[in-house]
C-alpha cells in the first residue's frame, strides 16, 4: 500500500501538504497542487488509514450490534438488516452477544467505545431490576452526551434514540384475531420475567382477553427458546388443560410448543390453534400464523441512522407489523368438531 510519504514525492511536494489534500484540510492549498497530489494518489493507489481516520475524527467505519441471544433468530434477522444497510455506506459491523446480562453489555458497550464505533445498537430490551442495569445507563447516557450515536430496537431505560416497534399493541392484535376465530380459552406462553418486551407482549395479550370479558393464562416465564415453549406445553397438557388457543411470545416458543404437539399425537389447528411474535425464517417453515415483525428493515434503519452524514439525522418511525396466517390456526368451530370425534 502506497504512504503519504510517496504520494509526496511524486507529487514533488510535502508530505504535510498531502496530507492537507487528501483530508479535506481548510489550509489554503492551490489547485495546481490540489490536482498533482490527487493525480499522485491516484496512480500510486493511495488509501487513507482507516485507523487514522478514525483517529482523527474520533469515529471510525464501525457499527456495533449488541444481542441479547445470538443463538435467537430475532436477533439474527436484526443483525442482518443492519449488515445489509452498514455495507452500503461502506460500515463493517462487529456483533456481541451479551446473553442477557447488563454486565456483559457493559463491557461490550466499552470495547465497542474504545474502538471508536460510529454507532453501537442495542437489539434486545433490558429486565427490570437486573444487577448492572443502572450501571450500563449510566455509561450509555455519557456516551450519548459525548456524540456516540447509540440506537435501542428494543424497550430500553437508558437515553437513547429509539427505533421500536410496539409490542403491546402487537400482542394485543393477534390475541385478538385468535378470539375472532371463536376460541375463548386462550393461554399466553414464554418470555423472561421482568424483560420488558415480553411483558408488553403479556399485556398486549391481557387487554384483549380482559375486554372480551375473559380470564387470562400466563404460563411457562422460563425463557425464549423452543425449550421453552416445548417444556410450558408439556406441563399444560401434564396438568389435562389444553387450551383451545395458544399465543406464544415469540416465534421460537411456538416452534416448541408444535414441536412437542405432534410428537405427542396432537395436531394442530385441529386440536389446538398456535400463534407466535416475530416473523422469523423458522417459523415460516413449519408455517405458523405469527404477528411479522419487519426486523431486517428494523435493523437497517438502526445502520442508516448511524451512518448519516447529518449531524442531526431525523429518526426514522418504526415500520409497521403485520399479522401472517399459516397453517397454525383455524376458527373454533372445527377444533370442537375435532375435539368432539375424539371423546
Amino acid at each position: 500500500m502506497a504512504t503519504l510519504r510517496e504520494v509526496a514525492e511524486l507529487a514533488g511536494v510535502s508530505v504535510a501538504t498531502v496530507s492537507r489534500v487528501l483530508n479535506g484540510s481548510a489550509h489554503p492549498v492551490s489547485s495546481d497542487v490540489r490536482d498533482s497530489v490527487q493525480t499522485a494518489a491516484k496512480t500510486l493507489g493511495y488509501t487513507p488509514s482507516a485507523a487514522a481516520q478514525a483517529l482523527k475524527q474520533q469515529r471510525s467505519k464501525i457499527i456495533g450490534v449488541i444481542a441479547s441471544d445470538i443463538l435467537d433468530p430475532y436477533f439474527a434477522e436484526l443483525a442482518r438488516g443492519i449488515e445489509i444497510e452498514a455495507a452500503k455506506s461502506g460500515y463493517v459491523t462487529i456483533l456481541a452477544n451479551a446473553n442477557r446480562d447488563p454486565e456483559q453489555e457493559r463491557t461490550k458497550f466499552r470495547v465497542l467505545r474504545e474502538h471508536q464505533a460510529s454507532g453501537i445498537v442495542f437489539c434486545g430490551s433490558d429486565i427490570e431490576g437486573s444487577p448492572g442495569t443502572a450501571e450500563l445507563a449510566r455509561d450509555v447516557n455519557m456516551a450519548v452526551r459525548t456524540g456516540t450515536r447509540v440506537i435501542a430496537l428494543a424497550p430500553r431505560g437508558f437515553d437513547s434514540t429509539k427505533i421500536i416497534i410496539n409490542n403491546v399493541e402487537a400482542s394485543y392484535e393477534l390475541t385478538r384475531y385468535m378470539l375472532s376465530l371463536g376460541h375463548r380459552r386462550v393461554t399466553f406462553i414464554g418470555g423472561v420475567p421482568g424483560l420488558t418486551a415480553v411483558e408488553q407482549r403479556a399485556d398486549g395479550y391481557r387487554r384483549a382477553m380482559f375486554e372480551a370479558q375473559l380470564v387470562p393464562h400466563v404460563v411457562g416465564r422460563t425463557g425464549m427458546r423452543q425449550e421453552s415453549g416445548r417444556n410450558a406445553i408439556a406441563g399444560i397438557v401434564a396438568e389435562g388443560q389444553l387450551p383451545e388457543a395458544i399465543v406464544c411470545a415469540n416465534d421460537e416458543i411456538a416452534v416448541g410448543v408444535l414441536a412437542y404437539l405432534w410428537t405427542s399425537g396432537y395436531r394442530t389447528p385441529e386440536d389446538v390453534s398456535v400463534a407466535g411474535i416475530g416473523g422469523t425464517r423458522g417459523g415460516a417453515v413449519f408455517g405458523l400464523t405469527t404477528m411479522t415483525l419487519p426486523l431486517v428493515e428494523l435493523g437497517g434503519l438502526a445502520a442508516r441512522y448511524i451512518a448519516s452524514a447529518s449531524s442531526q439525522p431525523p429518526v426514522p418511525e418504526p415500520p409497521k407489523y403485520e399479522l401472517s396466517i399459516g397453517s397454525t390456526t383455524a376458527a373454533a368451530t372445527s377444533v370442537q368438531a375435532s375435539a368432539q370425534q375424539l371423546g
